[in-house]
């Protein structure tokens, strides 16, 4: 089985002499869940989904207590688990600040050279190209909060992907609909979810 991929503007600001580059992405086809998984462990093992999915959730709560007590993880084969920091700018000495005003900022993950040897025999196939609508600013907003109606979430990828837009417009549309109060951004990093502003609903 192959994983496909489609070629995708880079961002406006990267142009060369007015030429726009094109790299590749990943056109995910699912999002594997942890029943997806449990389900397909049990078939090459004795065990059955739902103990393999109890594992897994207490794996996962393990590591986010182990997280929490200020230790890495490293699960070898995987990769390796560690929690990053922040704290207020302007920061020169450690008498300016306390403990209180340090706060958790993100998790690191840095994948295994294990993992990362295996993926590189990885099967690739370009997804025939589509004819690009162009959607305007206000449409692709109107498409977000639509979707946001019928979804409690939404990431950047997906954005992209019904509006049919390089990452960078996505970035540009989410920006002003939380600057206009109708969105609001969750959590940080690689894990960063959009969903509607309570109470926005009647704008």
């Amino acid at each position: 089985m192959s994983a496909k991929y489609r070629l995708v503007e880079n961002p406006p600001a990267s142009r060369k002499e007015g030429v726009t580059e094109l790299h590749a992405r990943i056109v995910a086809s699912r999002t594997a869940t942890m029943d997806d998984l449990a389900e397909e462990i049990s078939t090459i093992s004795s065990f059955s989904p739902g103990d393999i999915k109890g594992l897994l959730t207490s794996f996962s709560e393990v590591i986010i207590r182990r997280l929490k007590n200020g230790e890495n993880v490293n699960l070898e084969d995987l990769g390796y688990y560690s929690v990053s920091l922040e704290c207020p700018k302007g920061v020169t000495s450690d008498k300016q600040i306390r403990s209180a005003s340090v706060r958790f900022k993100n998790v690191n993950f840095r994948c295994s050279a294990k993992m990362k040897d295996s993926l590189k025999s990885m099967t690739l196939e370009r997804e025939p190209s589509k004819k690009k609508q162009r959607f305007s600013a206000e449409q692709r907003m109107k498409h977000i909060q639509n979707y946001l109606q019928s979804n409690r979430t939404v990431t950047a990828s997906q954005c992209c992907a019904f509006n049919q837009c390089s990452h960078f417009s996505t970035m540009s549309d989410l920006r002003a609909l939380i600057n206009a109060e109708k969105v609001e951004k969750l959590g940080y990093g690689k894990n960063v979810l959009y969903m509607l502003r309570q109470n926005t609903n009647d704008r």
